[in-house]
């Protein structure tokens, strides 16, 4: 099948609902083709299907003839990959084209507590009409879990899943990663607007870059370029189990308020979902005739329940939690940063943060990153290095399809 690609700087007449540029696409198709000859398609700035055009008119042919030919291809179909998000209580699954546009063609979500085996739940997607008629030619997992040797077994899950095997079960190339590799491997993958800037510096070309978040855990990676395959390599870590360095007298009250309770405080304590709860645990913990209006009649609450009341304004003590939070998360950012001079950036995932984003810009994340007082020399570094929050809930399963893509070279 041969494509001739032309950028259209005003495609109003095929698509008035795209402001932005598209590429026309016509595509000269083999006689086997489903697909009426001389179809065409446009494709967005990132490469995704917008509008499929049909039979190509006259019109449209004058519209061609007045863009400028970009490119000239002989394709193949497209190859599909699966992948696959792998957690304590869901698997998800999903088949994705890995071709120059990557979209996905089918997902799926099993309860782990319904299958024995992930081999079952793997089965029983692969038997799914979608995906048979789509198969997979390669596969990534990212797995919430320690991968090593291509095996992980299941932190709260009788599952061991083997990816050597699960490949030579089923004739492909199988990798399996630790989900924050995921992660990390989706950030060159992502378009400005998945990114909220935080601290707005140059982003240096091929410089370390970190990615870190807050969830069900805290995650964190680094990102360093290989030159040989021109491409960054994602190393994964578990710095968020680090023991944590408290700033300023109210955090040191919380990290001894943890460690009475159990006997250490790592990082990751306080810089999750559990965290949170624990900080506004804590805070209730305040001697009532201090703040009287704050704590008559305040109970413990979910994390999900602190982030509401936060956003709504509706429990100073939630704000205040909230706030803690988040300056903690900026703080281990920040030292994450100065480990490997992330002139490529810091990048805050996870589930949690984004959520969160009324309070973020309230401020309390960026000053924990900076280190304005008492740290002046690192402030001057920090200062230099970009902070983003992801906001595109996909970034591991990108980062998944993009691993899996480099599979079948």
């Amino acid at each position: 099948m041969s494509i001739t690609t032309h950028k259209i700087s005003t495609p109003n007449c095929l698509a008035r609902s795209q402001a932005a540029p598209c590429t026309f696409v016509r595509a000269d198709l083999g006689r086997r083709s489903t697909v009426a000859p001389s179809a065409c398609i446009l494709l967005d700035a990132r490469g995704q299907t917008h509008k499929k055009i049909g039979t190509i008119t006259r019109r449209t042919q004058r519209l061609a003839s007045r863009a400028y030919a970009v490119s000239v291809l002989n394709l193949a179909p497209a190859p599909v990959v699966l992948c696959g998000d792998i957690g304590g209580t869901n698997a998800r699954l999903a088949v994705w084209t890995a071709g120059p546009a990557r979209s996905e063609i089918y997902a799926k979500t099993y309860p782990t507590a319904n299958y024995k085996t992930f081999e079952d739940a793997l089965n029983e997607f692969l038997g799914e009409g979608p995906v048979k008629a789509n198969p997979p030619q390669a596969a990534c997992l990212a797995i919430a879990g320690a991968v090593e040797n291509n095996k992980c077994p299941m932190t709260n899950l009788s599952w061991l899943i083997d990816g050597d095997a699960l490949g030579n079960h089923h004739g492909i190339k199988v990798a399996l990663l630790n989900d924050f590799e995921a992660v990390g491997y989706g950030i060159p993958a992502l378009d400005e607007s998945d990114l909220v800037v935080l601290n707005d510096a140059p982003r240096v070309d091929k410089a370390p870059k970190v990615v870190m978040g807050p969830g069900t855990g805290l995650g964190a990676a680094q990102l360093m370029w290989d030159e040989g395959k021109h491409a960054y390599k994602v190393w994964p870590g578990e710095g968020a189990h680090a023991t944590f360095a408290p700033r300023g007298w109210k955090q040191k009250a919380l990290a001894k308020y943890v460690s009475h309770k159990y006997h250490h405080c790592e990082i990751e304590q306080v810089a999750c979902g559990s965290g949170l709860e624990l900080i506004y645990e804590f805070l209730l913990t305040d001697e009532p005739a201090n703040r009287p209006e704050l704590l008559h009649g305040a109970k413990p609450k979910s994390a999900a329940d602190i982030s509401a009341a936060a956003l709504a304004g509706t429990d100073p003590l939630a704000v205040e939690a909230v706030d803690m939070f988040l300056a903690i998360v900026g703080a281990e950012a920040g030292a994450m940063a100065l480990r490997c001079l992330a002139k490529g950036g810091v990048y805050i995932a996870g589930g949690i943060t984004p959520k969160l984003m009324q309070r973020v810009k309230a401020g309390s994340l960026l000053e924990g990153f900076l280190m304005r007082k008492g740290r002046e020399r690192f402030h001057e570094i920090l200062k230099t290095i970009p902070l983003y929050v992801i906001t595109n809930t996909k970034v591991g399963q990108i980062g998944a399809v993009e691993y899996a893509a480099n599979l079948l070279h």
